[in-house]
């Protein structure tokens, strides 16, 4: 048995048993044989590439030759006149299979001194004279709609077939070559010109939808499937109307049993059966079940033009309300039909077939209208109320701009009767609102006369009211203006929000302050990368250890600070190193006392011979306080007494110095808080002093001057000491410390010196850091000088509001702005190179708050002014307003009423509320 397919979309194959003969079939066939150009140019989906392979073939049956030239194939995009020209060639000698007998390539470059379309015709030429001198030659050209999509234009091409038949009556050998054109087209789209247009010559070729005795051949599929296949065939025919893609879908979806068990129960009955099989499986939910694709074809060919999908659809909107519809522009009524939707019957226009007729209804249409349509909602209650809601007629710049939308496009006689119906009564309107303009201006010329000494007596308050408002804004209000911005500032700096900024300011203070060379009291031992290298391991072992501190023992140091770990024993050595502890009593050790614990080397702890080395980062994780002393109520190798008074490593180090040329540490008889330490007062640090904000000052800390980066301390590597490469005169008597500088111990910290303009700016070792704060103590208490002070919170508070009112007269005095920004800028300058001054004398000065007091007071002022002055205006002038209207009722009321309704609505307010204060009644 016969497997029986039907083809649903595609071309079908020669003898595919589904193919079906029609009319057009044998009136294609005999044209061609008799030598006729033929052109079968109709809409998508109805059998053309099918009829073009069936035909082809039955010719090559015959011994005649044919070749296929498929334009969408050769491509539209990017493509080149000389590339168009050579695909239509190459694909002619590869139909014609002369791939062994001319060398396309080497045949193309001899032709190149000719004519792209001569090159074309010599091909021809050759094919008829020297290739198949016997042979009647047929060639089909498909999809010849995809030439519409080129840059360029093909005439010439066409003009070239013309040319063949025309040479018929002159070389009787083009009476052997015929060509056949097949698309979705009309002749007037393919060529213009109609003087070299081979289709006036041609013969058009119809192709019609299946009828009931063509489509016998179909019934072979349906057999053994339902009881009576002609009957079913017949239902599918009065649904499809005979279009090929739809009626082999329904002839499949039959065969294949693709229904549901309501649509079974209905086959016995070959109406009731089709109908419910059409609906569940076309028409509900059809763009979810149209595949293949061919009602979305449909739909995308009327909607994809924007400037004719709009007339497409309302002559489409007319036909279906049973209006008459005359389309006069061919092209519209050829695309139309080129869309597959309808027909010409009789001359008049119909809808394909049922199915078509259910989907695309006036539902359909107005949805797509709607979609289309600036106005969609204005024409549909329009038309609705039988074109009488004058309502919905477009006004004013909806109008505009709905006509500028119409521009280009060609809309349905409904859009443009809608549009000029508007257009109408916008026009009436306009002449309405004109003619009231007028009676209006008439109006106002006559009040204007009668109200011309009102103008007069209102003028001269407004003069009169702007110099005594001048007169009445000074110096109170300036001042009240410089403490408004001072409090403003002030505010932000409470809240924290130029902490950062002042910061910065300081760092950059510190940083461009003149070094002071190397501190030589203070000699640091590190222990880098290198070092690491050699001796292996670290912790380095506790040999090496006792190693090196015997060598410096030697060097005879005032005092050694360990800034190392040592909490537990790292062999070999660890007694050796116990006993060096106990046999050291210059020797500070270090611990950790604030978060996370680390304890100290236990001999140390009960020697009471420990520092501890926590270090106070500020919120942008930069060092710039010293923690010198907290209170801790025990460390983790000794019990101690409750709130003991825990120093660091850095204190630590310079008091042992210091008390070697007799200088302690003393309380001030007037504050406790305060240290007497030689030469100097040290203060501890508050929460709100110099830029801080809210600061966590716990324990006693310090501003942190510092000394230098490591260039300005004299350092040695371990491994200078372990060889004893250190002269003695570099450590005796110093403060030495040992402590790790290699980056994968990562004891590294931000400073103010990181993020430099200049220099190196890479993080600061602790041992480091803590050497800065040895060196400010010895320098405080030995030389009187290195601590930085700052200003109470109320004399930062007259620092700001000062230069808020330095800013404040500026921009009272000047009125230039080129002047106001070059003095504002000056200074600024000046600001800032006093208090880089006065941090050099060891004064952090705020500079963040006043600078913005001194550029905010300029820009802001203006505003406030003029709100002020125009306060100040409103009232004098309605003052002088209300004494004129006791000499002169009438005049005075009017400039009153005119002086209200020129301000604005809260002018307006206060103008009323100065009246009712005067117990005056305006009208």
């Amino acid at each position: 048995m016969i497997d029986y397919k039907y083809q649903v979309g595609g071309s079908l194959t020669v003898n595919a048993p589904s193919y079906v003969r029609r009319q057009a079939d044998y009136l294609l066939y005999e044209s061609l044989k008799q030598g006729e150009f033929c052109y079968i140019l109709n809409s998508r989906q109805m059998g053309k590439s099918s009829l073009l392979a069936s035909t082809k073939h039955r010719l090559e049956q015959e011994g005649f030759k044919c070749s296929t030239i498929d334009m969408s194939i050769i491509g539209t995009s990017h493509i080149t006149p000389i590339q168009w020209y050579k695909s239509v060639v190459g694909d002619l000698w590869l139909g014609f299979n002369l791939l062994n007998k001319i060398n396309l390539k080497s045949w193309w470059c001899e032709q190149e001194d000719i004519s792209l379309l001569e090159r074309l015709r010599w091909f021809i030429e050759e094919l008829l004279q020297l290739h198949f001198p016997d042979k009647q030659l047929f060639i089909f050209i498909d999809e010849i709609d995809s030439i519409l999509s080129l840059d360029f234009s093909v005439d010439d091409f066409f003009a070239l077939i013309r040319f063949c038949y025309n040479q018929r009556a002159i070389n009787p050998e083009y009476k052997r070559i015929t060509f056949a054109i097949f698309g979705v087209a009309t002749p007037l789209d393919l060529i213009q010109d109609k003087r070299h247009t081979p289709f006036n010559i041609g013969k058009p070729i119809e192709i019609q939808g299946f009828n009931l005795q063509e489509t016998i051949p179909l019934t072979k599929g349906l057999e053994g499937k339902v009881v009576n296949p002609k009957l079913i065939l017949k239902e599918i025919l009065v649904w499809t109307g005979g279009q090929p893609f739809l009626t082999q879908k329904l002839c499949q979806i039959v065969a294949n049993g693709q229904y549901k068990d309501r649509d079974k129960s209905l086959i016995n009955n070959s109406k009731l059966f089709i109908a419910s099989l059409v609906r569940s499986h076309i028409i509900n939910n059809w763009e979810f079940q149209d595949e293949p694709e061919h009602l979305r074809t449909i739909s995308l060919r009327l909607l994809e033009n924007e400037q004719t999908a709009g007339r497409l659809l309302g002559f489409y909107q007319q036909f279906l309300m049973g209006e008459e519809v005359i389309i006069y522009d061919i092209r519209e009524k050829n695309e139309l039909i080129l869309s597959g939707l309808v027909i010409i019957s009789q001359g008049k226009i119909k809808v394909k077939n049922k199915i078509y007729e259910a989907i695309f209804n006036l539902d359909w249409v107005a949805l797509k209208l709607e979609n289309l349509r600036p106005y969609s909602q204005n024409i549909k209650k329009w038309l609705a109320s039988n074109q009488q809601d004058k309502s919905q007629l477009l006004k004013g710049i909806v109008l505009k701009e709905a006509v500028a939308w119409s521009e280009n496009k060609k809309l349905s006689n409904i859009d443009y009767r809608f549009l000029a119906t508007s257009q109408q009564l916008d026009k009436e309107e306009v002449e309405i609102n004109l003619n009231a303009e007028k009676a209006e201006l008439e109006k106002a010329q006559f009040t204007l006369l009668a109200a011309k000494e009102a103008n007069q007596i209102l003028n001269q308050a407004r003069k009169a009211a702007k110099l005594n408002a001048v007169l009445h804004f000074g110096k109170p209000c300036i001042v009240s203006f410089a403490i408004g911005i001072t409090s403003f500032i002030i505010l932000l700096r409470f809240i924290g929000l130029l902490q950062g900024m002042e910061w910065n300011m300081f760092d950059s203070f510190l940083q461009q302050q003149p070094q002071e060379g190397i501190d030589s009291r203070v000699v640091v031992i590190t222990i880098d990368e290198p070092d690491l290298q050699k001796i292996g391991q670290y912790p380095i072992p506790d040999n090496i250890l006792v190693k090196a501190l015997n060598k410096l023992k030697t060097y005879q140091p005032k005092v050694i600070g360990l800034d190392l770990y040592r909490d537990l024993p790292v062999e070999p050595g660890y007694q050796e190193l116990v006993e060096l502890f106990k046999a050291t009593p210059n020797l500070i050790g270090i611990d950790k006392v604030v978060g996370t614990k680390v304890a100290p080397p236990r001999v140390l702890a009960q020697l009471s011979q420990v520092g501890f080395s926590d270090q106070v980062l500020d919120g942008d994780g930069k060092v710039r306080r010293a923690l010198l002393t907290v209170r801790s109520s025990q460390t983790l190798a000794k019990p101690s007494p409750k709130n003991q008074l825990r120093q660091s490593l850095g204190l630590q180090l310079a008091l042992q110095y210091l008390k070697t040329v007799g200088i302690t540490p003393h309380p001030h008889p007037q504050n406790r808080h305060h240290i007497q330490l030689g030469k100097a007062l040290i203060i501890p640090l508050q929460p709100f002093d110099g830029g801080y904000v809210w600061a966590d000052t716990g324990g006693y800390q310090i501003l942190l001057n510092y000394h230098g980066t490591e260039q300005n301390f004299q350092s040695f590597s371990i491994t200078d000491l372990l060889q004893e490469r250190i002269p003695k005169e570099k450590i005796q008597n110093h403060v030495v410390l040992i402590g790790a500088t290699a980056e994968s111990i990562n004891d590294l910290f931000q400073t103010p010196y990181n993020n430099r303009l200049f220099g190196s700016s890479k993080q600061m070792a602790g041992v480091f850091i803590h050497a800065n704060i040895t060196s400010q103590i010895l320098t405080v208490a030995l030389q009187g000088r290195g601590m930085l002070q700052t200003w109470s919170k109320i004399w930062e508070s007259l620092w700001i509001l000062l230069w808020s009112g330095i800013g404040t007269l500026i921009a009272w005095r000047l009125k230039s702005p080129r002047q106001l920004m070059f003095i504002v800028t000056s200074t600024g300058l000046g600001l800032i190179v006093f208090c880089y001054l006065a941090f050099l004398q060891g004064w952090w000065i705020p500079i963040i708050p006043p600078l913005l007091g001194l550029i905010l007071a300029p820009i802001i002022l203006p505003i406030f002014a003029t709100k002020q002055l125009e306060k100040i205006q409103l009232q004098q002038t309605l003052k002088l307003l209300l004494a004129v209207a006791k000499e002169q009722p009438a005049a005075g009321k009017i400039a009153i009423e005119y002086f209200k309704q020129a301000e604005g609505k809260e002018n307006q307010q206060l103008i009323d509320k100065i009246l009712q204060q005067n117990n005056y009644e305006l009208f």
